[in-house]
């Protein structure tokens, strides 16, 4: 009996400090969800980026990147609204 118990209580802090992780999980899949729908746009962006606008000015790197952006939503290819190679490509080493 003391042995299922103790398994019992240990079972129940384990659940509720799970708790917090579905609330975060929930946050996650939302994002991933927005992420996954646009990745095609996105990809096709920044490919032209990597590509074509390495050696060229910040600011014309920005208007190009908008112009791209316009021209995927006229064509119905799902991207994002507004773009960021580096957020795109991934987090920073830490």
């Amino acid at each position: 009996y003391a042995n299922t118990e103790s398994k019992l209580v240990r079972a129940t802090k384990l659940m509720s400090g799970l708790g917090g992780e579905k609330t975060r999980y929930i946050e996650q899949s939302k994002y991933l969800r927005t992420v996954f729908e646009d990745i095609v746009g996105d990809v096709l962006v920044s490919a032209g980026m990597i590509s074509y606008l390495g050696p060229y000015t910040s600011k014309y790197r920005s208007d190009l990147c908008a112009d791209w952006l316009k021209e995927c939503q006229s064509k119905e290819i799902p991207c994002s609204s507004t773009f960021e190679l580096s957020k795109f490509l991934g987090d920073p080493v830490k």
